[in-house]
């Protein structure tokens, strides 16, 4: 990854931190011989975030080659991922790109240090769709510290990605303190505890996952089913415009977003590309 800052991310492992990206001209000349010699033209590019410029780089290339190929990956939702460049990715062959918004949380994206706000997320991933690439999220619940209020308010964050079409699909994944992580490597930075892990007789293959108490944070185990319910319907075009309260058999917090939010951060974004 070549932003590798990410809190929750094993930043300290080797095939994440050193990151060595291939020139553009040696990837399509791959991509180029592969398609020849197995007569399949669609690739997934598995880094964890493929930075714009090589994206950009690759567009032009495989567009001058007048080579016909698919492809898709993972990125960040990187500002420099103008309506332009999607457009030409696009042009180019790209069909999907997945990446992560996490929390949509301005307090939980800071401690995450995911380097993007929700504002940047609603104009690039808006960016894609237009150009008829398909989104897909990220999503994340259960950070240290995270609130039932952060939870809901992201939760209408992401309803409102739906409803404004910059994605198509997502997944909610729940926190793990990981151990080379910067959570694993200093849970005190991040307020929480992490509790020692009982090594069965036969040994343990390796330590990865870690359990912790967070005493600041909710009871995130009891929102998973409400969260993973309300996403498996706005994923079908259905309770799109619900209030979000509605997907939880409990009662839960009113959202604090306003619900034009990620509108007008849309409206905002395209003023400022307009010409003055």
């Amino acid at each position: 990854c070549y932003w590798r800052k990410c809190s929750f991310c094993d930043i300290n492992l080797d095939y994440i931190r050193r990151f060595e990206p291939a020139d553009a001209d040696r990837i399509v000349h791959q991509m180029e011989q592969v398609a020849r010699e197995s007569g399949s033209s669609g690739f997934h590019f598995v880094d964890e975030a493929a930075p714009p410029a090589l994206l950009r780089a690759i567009s032009e290339r495989i567009i001058s080659r007048g080579i016909k190929l698919a492809w898709w990956g993972n990125l960040r939702f990187d500002r420099q991922f103008t309506p332009a460049l999607a457009s030409l990715m696009a042009e180019a062959g790209c069909v999907a790109v997945s990446g992560g918004l996490e929390v949509a949380s301005p307090r939980i994206l800071s401690m995450i240090n995911k380097g993007l706000n929700v504002e940047q997320v609603a104009s690039v991933t808006r960016a894609f769709s237009d150009a008829g690439i398909y989104v897909h999220a990220y999503l994340m619940y259960g950070f240290p510290t995270q609130s039932e209020q952060e939870t809901i308010d992201s939760l209408e964050v992401v309803r409102q990605l739906f409803d404004n079409d910059c994605i198509q699909s997502a997944f909610w994944h729940r926190f793990a303190a990981t151990a080379h992580s910067p959570v694993g490597r200093d849970p005190k930075k991040f307020k929480v505890e992490l509790l020692p892990i009982e090594t069965p007789k036969e040994g343990l293959f390796a330590r990865n996952d870690i359990p912790f108490v967070d005493p600041l944070g909710c009871d995130h185990e009891r929102l998973g089913p409400g969260l993973k319910k309300a996403l498996y319907n706005f994923m079908h075009g259905t309770g799109i415009d619900s209030d979000v309260r509605e997907w939880f058999d409990f009662r839960v917090p009113r959202a604090k977003v306003k619900r034009t939010f990620i509108k007008k951060a849309l409206t905002d974004a395209a003023k400022s590309r307009s010409p003055s």
